[in-house]
């Protein structure tokens, strides 16, 4: 497997579990659950400290430290966008479905700014979370910590 497959492969994982508790948060139709949302966050960048760490023991255990956090940065900027690219297939899927703006529920029930609760999640939350798991995964699994010195991936 080519480094460009492996960073596309738990990109797409971390993705697929972020719209996952997308999918869970719509599907309750109780706005106030975001903690549902925070809960795809975590699994997303759990997803990118395992490729992390997969990433550095399948060269061996012999990248530097800016290699390794650049594996998991690239991972987190794939999953951001293909996480994105799914949540609006899921907010277009819904919209098709039920309708953002049902007329049931007033606009002041808070179904409002879900779109922009969903989104800024996906986008925001996500890239902070997953450059944070790269940082620290990257510092964690390298065995000499006295040197960074290392073999170079990118």
């Amino acid at each position: 497997m080519t480094l460009k497959a492996f960073y596309w492969k738990y990109s797409l994982w971390a993705a697929i579990l972020n719209t996952v508790s997308i999918i869970a948060f719509l599907s309750f139709r109780h706005y106030s659950n975001t903690w549902l949302l925070y809960i795809g966050n975590i699994l997303f960048s759990a997803m990118v400290l395992i490729g992390v760490i997969r990433g550095y023991h399948r060269v061996h255990d012999s990248t530097s430290v800016r290699s390794t956090f650049m594996m998991g940065f690239k991972i987190t900027i794939y999953g951001v966008l293909l996480a994105s690219l799914l949540c609006v297939v899921v907010l277009i899927t819904n919209s098709l479905v039920s309708g953002l703006n049902d007329s049931s529920n007033p606009p002041q029930s808070g179904r409002g700014d879900v779109l922009f609760t969903i989104l800024s999640n996906t986008i925001g939350v996500n890239a902070v979370l997953g450059a944070l798991a790269a940082l620290i995964g990257s510092t964690v699994v390298k065995k000499n910590q006295k040197t960074e010195q290392g073999k170079t991936l990118y």
